[in-house]
């Protein structure tokens, strides 16, 4: 071997072993990355000791979202302790367990499609020229239960399970033992917001007349701050939360969306802070919306505890809605309250690893 061919041999081994080196080391980064995305430090210093298993609508992967099949399996086998429901008003003042006040909005559209993941139903509702699509607070409850419910995915079966009155959902709850809070989702509207009192003097008597069990707790969450301060204001009796939604993108200032200030304005013992589930969850969104939202929640709870520091009560923080395991598990490390989420069992699972405290 000439000595002009040994030095570009050395040369191109010294040119592998970098490149080589390069790849281990961004390799190294990528798996710090994702081993970083849960800052254990910047969470709660008061972490609880109980927490809330929420169950998303109920055991919505098996039964219709919001019914008290789908309520009664989250429960069953002690897989949650708690359950997210959501209310509407129909026409002639009743109230049931619906999430698509308009079956036109964005929301209603994508659910329509069976593009929310994890529930085995989705929503059926009359076509556009049957004269029974509406608002549900433009149609009576018997209209509603005959041209609304759910249909399996799969099958494209109707479901015979009708949609329950908040009446017979607290008949119901008011008889399970490992019912610890249920977390209402009011959905009524900004723009119709005069319904809400409305709402509320027909919850206040129903919760007069069946005279709720002290075991468990009922708080009602809403998005839109008018409401909450009409509701809030004439029924005290009640607990409340803001229920703030990180949107996707756009966000700039992180303090902006923060909820435990909100809670201290309107002094609510609960937060309610949630991440929206996408429609196309393999689009890339910049920056990652799950680190917008766990710093913005990061904030909250420096807000939370100072507020506890300087002797107010402790601010509960409930988080929205999540199935993924690594999550799941950082959000309890972190510190949160409680967890909505489509998977309870899992919930549970990695709840009672690190040591939290269900069945209280």
């Amino acid at each position: 071997m000439t000595l002009t061919k040994f030095f570009l041999t050395i040369k191109r081994k010294i040119k592998v072993n970098v490149f080589g080196m390069i790849v281990v080391l961004c390799l190294v980064g990528i798996v710090s990355e994702a081993t970083a995305k849960c800052p254990v430090r910047m969470g709660s210093e008061f972490p609880p000791e109980k927490f809330l298993v929420l169950a998303h609508r109920g055991a919505s992967a098996q039964y219709p979202e919001n019914t008290i099949q789908a309520f009664q399996q989250a429960l069953n086998g002690k897989s949650a302790n708690a359950l997210q429901v959501d209310l509407s008003l129909t026409q002639d003042q009743e109230i049931i367990l619906w999430h698509d006040w308009d079956p036109d909005d964005a929301t209603a559209l994508i659910r329509q499609k069976g593009r929310e993941p994890v529930l085995k139903f989705k929503p059926f509702v009359p076509p556009n020229d049957s004269g029974w699509r509406k608002k549900v607070s433009n149609l009576p409850l018997m209209l509603f239960r005959k041209y609304y419910g759910f249909v399996d995915k799969a099958t494209n079966l109707k479901s015979d399970i009708p949609i329950p009155t908040f009446r017979e959902f607290m008949e119901w709850a008011n008889q399970q033992d490992n019912l610890k809070l249920v977390l209402f989702k009011l959905r009524i509207p900004d723009d119709e917001r005069r319904l809400a009192p409305i709402m509320f003097e027909r919850i206040q008597k129903i919760v007069a007349n069946i005279n709720i069990a002290p075991r468990f707790q009922i708080v009602f969450s809403t998005p839109h701050k008018r409401i909450l301060y009409l509701v809030k204001k004439q029924f005290s009796e009640f607990l409340f939360s803001y229920d703030r939604e990180i949107p996707a993108s756009g966000v700039v200032n992180y303090d902006r969306f923060t909820t435990i200030p909100t809670a201290m304005d309107f002094k609510n013992q609960f937060a309610n802070i949630g991440l929206p589930i996408y429609e196309d969850p393999s689009k890339t969104i910049k920056p990652d919306p799950w680190v917008v939202y766990r710093f913005i929640l990061t904030r909250d709870f420096k807000l939370k505890d100072n507020y506890k520091k300087n002797g107010s009560d402790t601010i509960k923080i409930i988080t929205w809605n999540f199935n993924d395991e690594q999550k799941l598990e950082c959000l309890i490390r972190l510190g949160v309250d409680g967890i909505v989420t489509d998977k309870p069992k899992l919930l549970r699972r990695i709840a009672l690893k690190l040591g939290k405290k269900l069945d209280f």
